[in-house]
Protein backbone atom coordinates (compact mmCIF):
# COMPACT_ATOMS: atom_id res chain seq x y z
CA UNK A 1 0.00 0.00 0.00
CA UNK A 2 2.80 2.46 0.78
CA UNK A 3 5.17 1.64 -2.14
CA UNK A 4 1.84 2.42 -4.29
CA UNK A 5 0.65 5.59 -2.80
CA UNK A 6 4.62 6.51 -3.48
CA UNK A 7 4.49 5.24 -7.04
CA UNK A 8 1.30 7.78 -7.83
CA UNK A 9 2.49 10.71 -5.58
CA UNK A 10 5.94 10.44 -7.86
CA UNK A 11 4.22 9.96 -11.25
CA UNK A 12 1.84 12.85 -10.35
CA UNK A 13 5.18 14.95 -9.82
CA UNK A 14 6.62 14.56 -13.06
CA UNK A 15 3.63 14.72 -14.85
CA UNK A 16 3.66 18.28 -12.84
CA UNK A 17 7.71 18.73 -13.81
CA UNK A 18 6.76 17.92 -16.97
CA UNK A 19 3.78 20.44 -17.66
CA UNK A 20 6.05 23.17 -15.86
CA UNK A 21 8.94 22.40 -18.67
CA UNK A 22 6.74 22.51 -20.94
CA UNK A 23 5.18 26.05 -20.35
CA UNK A 24 8.59 27.08 -19.27
CA UNK A 25 9.35 25.68 -23.31
CA UNK A 26 6.81 27.68 -25.08
CA UNK A 27 7.37 30.83 -23.24
CA UNK A 28 10.92 30.61 -24.31
CA UNK A 29 10.03 30.41 -27.89
CA UNK A 30 8.72 34.19 -28.37
CA UNK A 31 9.43 37.60 -27.53
CA UNK A 32 7.21 38.81 -24.16
CA UNK A 33 7.00 42.29 -25.00
CA UNK A 34 5.12 41.46 -28.85
CA UNK A 35 3.21 38.80 -26.68
CA UNK A 36 1.94 41.15 -24.12
CA UNK A 37 0.98 43.71 -26.82
CA UNK A 38 -1.00 40.91 -28.83
CA UNK A 39 -2.83 39.85 -25.36
CA UNK A 40 -4.26 43.54 -24.72
CA UNK A 41 -5.22 44.39 -27.80
CA UNK A 42 -7.81 41.08 -27.92
CA UNK A 43 -11.63 41.40 -28.66
CA UNK A 44 -12.54 39.37 -25.48
CA UNK A 45 -15.84 40.12 -25.50
CA UNK A 46 -16.21 36.80 -27.64
CA UNK A 47 -15.86 35.35 -23.72
CA UNK A 48 -19.71 36.04 -23.67
CA UNK A 49 -20.79 33.44 -26.31
CA UNK A 50 -17.52 30.63 -25.27
CA UNK A 51 -19.32 30.97 -21.84
CA UNK A 52 -22.39 30.58 -23.13
CA UNK A 53 -21.47 27.54 -25.36
CA UNK A 54 -19.51 25.80 -22.39
CA UNK A 55 -22.81 26.36 -20.43
CA UNK A 56 -25.13 24.56 -23.21
CA UNK A 57 -21.94 21.75 -23.28
CA UNK A 58 -22.63 20.62 -19.66
CA UNK A 59 -26.18 21.13 -19.59
CA UNK A 60 -26.46 18.19 -22.69
CA UNK A 61 -23.23 16.05 -20.95
CA UNK A 62 -25.46 16.17 -18.01
CA UNK A 63 -28.88 15.18 -19.88
CA UNK A 64 -26.82 12.15 -21.98
CA UNK A 65 -25.54 10.84 -18.76
CA UNK A 66 -29.05 10.71 -17.31
CA UNK A 67 -30.42 8.80 -20.19
CA UNK A 68 -27.75 6.32 -19.98
CA UNK A 69 -28.60 6.13 -15.98
CA UNK A 70 -32.07 6.02 -16.74
CA UNK A 71 -31.32 2.90 -19.14
CA UNK A 72 -30.09 1.21 -15.85
CA UNK A 73 -33.06 2.00 -14.35
CA UNK A 74 -31.43 5.21 -12.61
CA UNK A 75 -33.10 8.56 -12.51
CA UNK A 76 -30.45 10.91 -10.55
CA UNK A 77 -32.02 14.61 -10.77
CA UNK A 78 -30.52 17.43 -12.65
CA UNK A 79 -28.41 19.22 -9.79
CA UNK A 80 -26.86 16.00 -8.60
CA UNK A 81 -25.99 14.99 -12.06
CA UNK A 82 -24.43 18.88 -12.65
CA UNK A 83 -22.52 18.48 -9.31
CA UNK A 84 -21.18 14.93 -9.92
CA UNK A 85 -19.70 16.44 -13.67
CA UNK A 86 -18.40 19.93 -12.59
CA UNK A 87 -16.72 18.30 -9.38
CA UNK A 88 -15.53 15.24 -11.08
CA UNK A 89 -14.17 18.24 -13.84
CA UNK A 90 -12.80 20.07 -11.13
CA UNK A 91 -11.01 16.98 -9.22
CA UNK A 92 -9.66 15.77 -12.98
CA UNK A 93 -8.21 19.36 -13.25
CA UNK A 94 -5.85 18.52 -10.69
CA UNK A 95 -5.57 14.99 -10.59
CA UNK A 96 -5.92 13.50 -13.93
CA UNK A 97 -8.24 10.67 -13.74
CA UNK A 98 -9.64 11.18 -10.65
CA UNK A 99 -12.50 12.74 -11.25
CA UNK A 100 -14.39 9.72 -12.37
CA UNK A 101 -13.85 8.45 -8.99
CA UNK A 102 -15.38 11.90 -7.21
CA UNK A 103 -18.44 11.47 -9.71
CA UNK A 104 -18.92 7.70 -8.74
CA UNK A 105 -18.30 9.00 -4.69
CA UNK A 106 -21.04 11.84 -5.25
CA UNK A 107 -23.97 9.71 -6.95
CA UNK A 108 -23.33 7.07 -4.27
CA UNK A 109 -23.64 9.57 -1.53
CA UNK A 110 -26.70 11.70 -2.76
CA UNK A 111 -28.53 8.83 -4.63
CA UNK A 112 -27.41 5.44 -3.02
CA UNK A 113 -25.91 5.05 -6.63
CA UNK A 114 -24.08 1.69 -7.18
CA UNK A 115 -20.74 1.37 -7.76
CA UNK A 116 -21.16 -1.06 -10.91
CA UNK A 117 -23.96 1.11 -12.72
CA UNK A 118 -21.99 4.14 -12.06
CA UNK A 119 -18.55 2.78 -12.97
CA UNK A 120 -20.45 1.23 -15.82
CA UNK A 121 -22.25 4.05 -17.21
CA UNK A 122 -18.91 6.44 -17.02
CA UNK A 123 -16.74 3.38 -18.79
CA UNK A 124 -19.53 3.56 -21.53
CA UNK A 125 -19.71 7.37 -21.87
CA UNK A 126 -15.59 7.55 -22.15
CA UNK A 127 -16.01 5.05 -24.76
CA UNK A 128 -18.73 6.61 -27.09
CA UNK A 129 -16.58 10.14 -26.74
CA UNK A 130 -13.27 8.07 -27.60
CA UNK A 131 -14.99 6.07 -30.85
CA UNK A 132 -16.67 9.96 -31.46
CA UNK A 133 -13.04 11.29 -31.61
CA UNK A 134 -11.56 8.34 -33.72
CA UNK A 135 -14.07 8.96 -35.86
CA UNK A 136 -13.31 12.44 -36.08
CA UNK A 137 -9.45 11.92 -36.21
CA UNK A 138 -10.09 9.48 -39.07
CA UNK A 139 -12.04 12.25 -41.07
CA UNK A 140 -9.91 14.78 -40.54
CA UNK A 141 -7.05 12.71 -41.87
CA UNK A 142 -9.20 11.87 -44.63
CA UNK A 143 -9.83 15.22 -45.62
CA UNK A 144 -6.15 16.49 -45.26
CA UNK A 145 -5.34 13.90 -47.64
CA UNK A 146 -7.40 14.97 -50.62
CA UNK A 147 -7.08 18.81 -49.76
CA UNK A 148 -3.33 18.40 -49.31
CA UNK A 149 -3.36 20.89 -46.27
CA UNK A 150 -1.37 18.84 -43.65
CA UNK A 151 -1.39 18.88 -40.20
CA UNK A 152 -2.39 15.80 -38.41
CA UNK A 153 -0.51 13.68 -41.23
CA UNK A 154 2.66 15.97 -40.99
CA UNK A 155 2.96 14.66 -37.63
CA UNK A 156 2.14 11.01 -37.96
CA UNK A 157 4.10 10.69 -41.78
CA UNK A 158 1.55 8.16 -43.30
CA UNK A 159 3.61 6.98 -46.37
CA UNK A 160 6.32 5.60 -43.68
CA UNK A 161 3.31 4.46 -41.29
CA UNK A 162 1.86 2.31 -43.64
CA UNK A 163 5.11 1.06 -45.38
CA UNK A 164 5.32 -2.80 -44.53
CA UNK A 165 3.44 -4.43 -42.28
CA UNK A 166 2.65 -2.08 -39.29
CA UNK A 167 -0.84 -1.31 -40.23
CA UNK A 168 -2.01 -4.80 -40.34
CA UNK A 169 0.15 -5.52 -37.07
CA UNK A 170 -2.13 -3.12 -35.09
CA UNK A 171 -5.27 -4.28 -36.49
CA UNK A 172 -4.06 -7.59 -35.94
CA UNK A 173 -3.30 -6.64 -32.40
CA UNK A 174 -6.89 -4.67 -31.57
CA UNK A 175 -8.91 -7.99 -33.41
CA UNK A 176 -6.52 -10.37 -30.82
CA UNK A 177 -7.45 -7.95 -27.73
CA UNK A 178 -11.66 -8.30 -28.57
CA UNK A 179 -11.15 -11.36 -29.09
CA UNK A 180 -9.65 -12.42 -25.76
CA UNK A 181 -12.06 -10.11 -24.04
CA UNK A 182 -14.77 -11.69 -26.13
CA UNK A 183 -13.73 -14.89 -24.55
CA UNK A 184 -13.25 -14.19 -20.86
CA UNK A 185 -16.54 -12.48 -21.05
CA UNK A 186 -18.70 -15.46 -22.46
CA UNK A 187 -16.73 -17.41 -20.03
CA UNK A 188 -17.98 -15.94 -16.90
CA UNK A 189 -20.99 -13.85 -17.45
CA UNK A 190 -23.44 -15.77 -15.10
CA UNK A 191 -20.73 -15.71 -12.77
CA UNK A 192 -22.59 -13.58 -9.98
CA UNK A 193 -19.37 -10.99 -9.43
CA UNK A 194 -19.06 -7.53 -9.37
CA UNK A 195 -16.80 -6.80 -12.66
CA UNK A 196 -19.23 -9.10 -14.65
CA UNK A 197 -22.11 -7.10 -13.41
CA UNK A 198 -20.60 -4.05 -14.78
CA UNK A 199 -19.88 -5.49 -18.20
CA UNK A 200 -23.71 -6.74 -18.38
CA UNK A 201 -24.50 -3.33 -17.47
CA UNK A 202 -22.17 -1.81 -20.56
CA UNK A 203 -23.43 -4.54 -22.89
CA UNK A 204 -27.30 -2.95 -22.04
CA UNK A 205 -25.85 0.39 -22.72
CA UNK A 206 -24.58 -0.24 -26.21
CA UNK A 207 -28.71 -0.36 -27.40
CA UNK A 208 -28.05 3.59 -26.87
CA UNK A 209 -26.34 3.57 -29.89
CA UNK A 210 -29.77 3.92 -31.58
CA UNK A 211 -31.50 6.15 -29.19
CA UNK A 212 -32.17 9.72 -31.15
CA UNK A 213 -31.62 11.53 -27.99
CA UNK A 214 -28.60 10.39 -26.55
CA UNK A 215 -26.95 10.61 -30.22
CA UNK A 216 -28.36 14.21 -30.79
CA UNK A 217 -26.63 15.24 -27.20
CA UNK A 218 -23.07 13.34 -28.43
CA UNK A 219 -23.42 15.49 -32.16
CA UNK A 220 -24.06 17.97 -29.98
CA UNK A 221 -21.55 18.01 -27.78
CA UNK A 222 -18.87 17.74 -30.65
CA UNK A 223 -20.46 21.28 -32.76
CA UNK A 224 -20.00 23.08 -29.28
CA UNK A 225 -16.46 21.74 -29.11
CA UNK A 226 -15.53 23.07 -32.61
CA UNK A 227 -17.68 26.36 -31.59
CA UNK A 228 -15.71 26.92 -28.18
CA UNK A 229 -12.58 26.73 -31.04
CA UNK A 230 -14.05 28.75 -33.62
CA UNK A 231 -15.43 32.04 -31.84
CA UNK A 232 -11.75 32.62 -30.09
CA UNK A 233 -10.38 32.81 -33.45
CA UNK A 234 -12.27 36.33 -33.04
CA UNK A 235 -10.23 37.92 -30.46
CA UNK A 236 -7.01 38.56 -32.70
CA UNK A 237 -7.26 39.89 -36.05
CA UNK A 238 -4.98 37.58 -37.27
CA UNK A 239 -6.75 34.30 -37.23
CA UNK A 240 -10.44 35.77 -37.65
CA UNK A 241 -9.51 34.90 -41.31
CA UNK A 242 -8.88 31.00 -40.47
CA UNK A 243 -11.28 28.67 -42.62
CA UNK A 244 -13.94 25.90 -40.61
CA UNK A 245 -11.28 23.20 -41.85
CA UNK A 246 -8.41 25.11 -39.87
CA UNK A 247 -10.76 25.06 -37.15
CA UNK A 248 -11.52 21.44 -37.19
CA UNK A 249 -7.68 21.15 -37.17
CA UNK A 250 -7.11 23.04 -34.03
CA UNK A 251 -9.76 21.15 -32.23
CA UNK A 252 -8.93 17.97 -32.97
CA UNK A 253 -5.01 19.00 -31.75
CA UNK A 254 -6.65 20.66 -28.42
CA UNK A 255 -8.73 18.03 -27.81
CA UNK A 256 -6.12 15.19 -28.09
CA UNK A 257 -3.51 17.26 -26.05
CA UNK A 258 -6.14 17.71 -23.43
CA UNK A 259 -6.58 13.94 -23.05
CA UNK A 260 -3.36 13.51 -21.56
CA UNK A 261 -3.44 12.80 -17.79
CA UNK A 262 -1.35 15.78 -17.36
CA UNK A 263 -2.33 18.15 -14.55
CA UNK A 264 -3.91 21.66 -15.09
CA UNK A 265 -6.13 20.53 -18.28
CA UNK A 266 -2.57 19.10 -19.49
CA UNK A 267 -1.27 23.02 -18.96
CA UNK A 268 1.81 22.84 -21.03
CA UNK A 269 1.21 20.06 -23.86
CA UNK A 270 -2.27 22.13 -24.73
CA UNK A 271 -0.36 25.27 -25.51
CA UNK A 272 2.65 24.03 -27.04
CA UNK A 273 0.51 21.63 -29.26
CA UNK A 274 -2.16 24.30 -30.11
CA UNK A 275 0.45 27.17 -30.82
CA UNK A 276 2.60 25.18 -32.55
CA UNK A 277 -0.48 23.79 -35.13
CA UNK A 278 -1.32 27.78 -35.53
CA UNK A 279 1.89 28.60 -36.73
CA UNK A 280 1.91 25.53 -39.61
CA UNK A 281 -1.17 27.94 -40.51
CA UNK A 282 1.24 31.51 -40.65
CA UNK A 283 0.29 32.60 -37.38
CA UNK A 284 2.96 34.46 -35.82
CA UNK A 285 3.97 32.54 -32.59
CA UNK A 286 3.49 35.04 -30.22
CA UNK A 287 -0.12 35.49 -31.60
CA UNK A 288 -0.37 31.32 -31.44
CA UNK A 289 0.80 31.17 -28.20
CA UNK A 290 -1.47 34.01 -26.66
CA UNK A 291 -4.56 32.37 -28.16
CA UNK A 292 -3.63 29.14 -26.65
CA UNK A 293 -3.06 30.83 -23.71
CA UNK A 294 -6.89 32.05 -23.84
CA UNK A 295 -8.38 29.02 -24.60
CA UNK A 296 -6.77 26.68 -22.20
CA UNK A 297 -6.97 30.08 -19.51
CA UNK A 298 -10.92 30.72 -19.97
CA UNK A 299 -11.49 26.77 -19.90
CA UNK A 300 -9.93 26.54 -16.65
CA UNK A 301 -11.84 29.56 -15.15
CA UNK A 302 -14.88 28.07 -16.40
CA UNK A 303 -14.05 24.73 -14.71
CA UNK A 304 -13.27 26.36 -11.25
CA UNK A 305 -16.45 28.18 -11.56
CA UNK A 306 -18.54 25.09 -11.89
CA UNK A 307 -17.22 23.16 -9.27
CA UNK A 308 -17.17 25.74 -6.83
CA UNK A 309 -20.83 25.78 -8.01
CA UNK A 310 -21.07 21.66 -7.43
CA UNK A 311 -19.38 22.20 -4.11
CA UNK A 312 -21.88 24.41 -3.00
CA UNK A 313 -24.65 22.80 -3.70
CA UNK A 314 -23.72 19.57 -2.41
CA UNK A 315 -22.56 21.20 1.14
CA UNK A 316 -25.46 23.92 1.40
CA UNK A 317 -28.16 23.35 -0.33
CA UNK A 318 -28.45 19.36 -0.87
CA UNK A 319 -30.24 17.88 2.24
CA UNK A 320 -29.49 14.35 1.38
CA UNK A 321 -25.56 14.94 0.49
CA UNK A 322 -25.33 16.87 4.37
CA UNK A 323 -27.40 14.00 6.12
CA UNK A 324 -25.79 10.99 4.94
Amino acid sequence: MFKSKVYVIFQYLLFIIASAWLVKYCINKIDLNSFYNILIKGNYWMAFWVFLVSVLVYISRILRWQIILSKVDEKIGFMNNFSAVAAGYLVSFIFPRGGEVVKCAVLKKTNSLSLHKSISSIFFERLVDIFSLIILLVSLIFWESISKKYLILSWINPEKFLQGNKIWILVSIGIIGLSVLAYFYHKFKHQNNWLITCLNNIKLLFALLANFKFLAHTLFIWVSYFLMTFLWFFVFDQTTNLSFFQTFQIMMVGTIARSLPLPGGAVGAYHLAVAYALTTMNIDKETALGLAFIIHGFQTIYTIFAGIIAIIWLFVFDKSYRIK
